[in-house]
């Protein structure tokens, strides 16, 4: 291929007409100097691609949808699905406060059979405990029990 020669071939600029239309602004960066390379060698086949793009570019942008029926809009309000109702949302609620309840009722019974356990804590008088006692027994201190 020579230097002068543009790097693209007409199928390929056909292909980006049809995709992209005949503004060649909307076409890939990369691909618009090779395309206006491939317009400047031959000009007039350039234009009636571009000018097939250009027609279907203009019926294109003048089309309009219509407006929806008004029995068309009524059946898909019908179907749409129904907000949950403040039963729904009160279960959950409710599942959340049973949980913290019996995480709760986990924490005060673990607090008073520790209390239970511990009789000689509660009495001031109680001798002086030695290093590594604890209240389920001795401890040594490589951390085995005795």
């Amino acid at each position: 291929m020579m230097r002068d020669e543009p790097n693209m071939a007409w199928e390929r600029f056909t292909a980006l007409a049809d995709s992209y239309g005949a503004d060649l602004y909307r076409w890939p960066a990369v691909q618009r100097d090779a395309a206006e390379a491939l317009l400047a060698s031959d000009a007039a086949r350039a234009d009636g691609i571009l000018g097939c793009a250009g027609r279907l570019d203009g019926l294109l942008d003048h089309y309009r949808t219509p407006l929806p029926s008004a029995a068309l809009v009524g059946r898909i309000l019908a179907a749409a699905p129904r907000p949950a109702l403040l039963w729904s949302r009160a279960k959950l609620w409710w599942s959340g406060l049973g949980l913290a309840g019996v995480g709760l009722a986990g924490a005060v019974s673990g607090a008073l059979a520790l209390s239970l356990a511990t009789p000689a804590l509660l009495d001031h008088r109680a001798a002086d405990w030695a290093d590594g006692q604890t209240i389920f027994g001795d401890v040594d201190l490589d951390g085995t029990s005795r």
